[in-house]
């Protein structure tokens, strides 16, 4: 499988887009996550507009769905007819249907393409394109799934957004790729800190382990997590948009 990042800020990151990933298996493309500010890394990118089969919706905070309408409107504009499949939670895709309305009132019964809604949920798996994606509850301060696809004999693990539970340490065991948010060093009670994270790394035997969704500011002064990196002998890091990665 081929990882692309497009996107690795946290919420309210001045300069990097929000946390989005694009992931190519031999059968499909799909995108995991789609915030406020990642459609234009996704359009830079994805030139064609059908080139993404599924898209993966971890939770609804808006820096993980909101542009979701601008991505859809596109796919209209630019002459989309292949049907897209969109997983999430039951509430998050009720909301989408929501923000889709009120971003572009009467634009989604346009569509000229079938937008497939299929909900998700913890201890679940789910079958696409000859891949399978299971999910896991995180800790987080609305319902977050961290989701695992298995494909093409590799397996690649996304977080969404929160601390991993014993479900999540499960579902990421053996992984050859796990993005995962990184948002700080402190133990705060809706986010991953990035020490637990190396220590995940290693009892669950993840070959690499990506950080994203690092604090603003500490992702400007990385020294820190940089030496932790170092340290990995390349088990860990810390990319940038843009970057791709193999799982």
């Amino acid at each position: 499988m081929r990882v692309t990042i497009l996107g690795c800020g946290e919420a309210f990151d001045e300069r990097l887009p929000n946390t989005c990933a694009l992931v190519e298996t031999s059968r499909a493309k799909l995108l995991f996550d789609c915030g406020f500010s990642a459609p234009p890394a996704i359009w830079e990118t994805v030139r064609d507009p059908a080139a993404i089969d599924a898209v993966y919706l971890s939770h609804g905070h808006a820096d993980h769905y909101f542009g979701m309408p601008a991505l859809l409107g596109r796919m209209w504009e630019d002459g989309r007819t292949k049907p897209l499949t969109v997983f999430g939670q039951p509430y998050v895709l009720d909301s989408l249907r929501h923000a889709l309305e009120l971003g572009y009132r009467g634009l989604p019964a346009r569509y000229e393409f079938p937008v497939e809604y299929c909900a998700v949920a913890p201890g679940h798996s789910i079958d696409f394109a000859g891949a399978t994606l299971s999910f896991a509850e995180s800790t987080h301060a609305v319902p977050n799934l961290a989701a695992r696809l298995d494909a093409d004999g590799k397996a690649f693990c996304y977080s969404g957004d929160g601390m991993f539970t014993d479900a999540g340490r499960d579902l990421f065991a053996g992984a050859h790729l796990v993005i995962h948010e990184a948002y700080t060093f402190e133990r705060i009670p809706v986010h991953a800190d990035i020490q637990a994270l190396v220590e995940l790394a290693e009892a669950q035997r993840i070959n690499h382990l990506a950080f994203v969704h690092v604090q603003r500011n500490l992702r400007r002064n990385p020294a820190r997590i940089q030496q932790v990196v170092r340290a990995s002998n390349g088990g860990l890091s810390m990319p940038e948009p843009g970057e791709t990665l193999v799982a």
